[in-house]
């Protein structure tokens, strides 16, 4: 099973990595963040759903959304998403239908 919405990681995909890799991985990008996150997410012309779900630290949303798993994880950490709570929205994807098989 994939975490992907798609059958393969798309531009939304990319996306959201390139903006989860600079924001927890350059310098100075989490400070701007945690500023004025709209500004912050404004540079990367994000679509307003996938903006909103950064912005609202929506887990399980970013993880369909085809999020690099360590690059979500690298988020959680660096907002402070509570362990537990990241892992509840990861674990309510069991049953999502996006998320299975069949």
């Amino acid at each position: 099973m994939a975490n992907w919405q798609e059958m393969m990681p798309s531009t939304r995909a990319y996306l959201m990595d390139k903006v989860l890799y600079e924001l927890h991985h350059k310098p100075d990008h989490l400070e701007a963040y945690n500023e004025d996150a709209d500004a912050y997410l404004a540079r990367f012309d994000l679509p307003r759903d996938l903006a909103d779900c950064i912005k609202g630290n929506d887990v399980a949303k970013m993880y369909l959304s085809g999020v690099n798993p360590y690059l979500l994880r690298a988020h959680c950490i660096g907002v402070k998403i509570p362990e537990d709570v990241s892992l509840a929205a990861l674990r309510s994807l069991l049953d999502h239908e996006d998320y299975n098989d069949g």
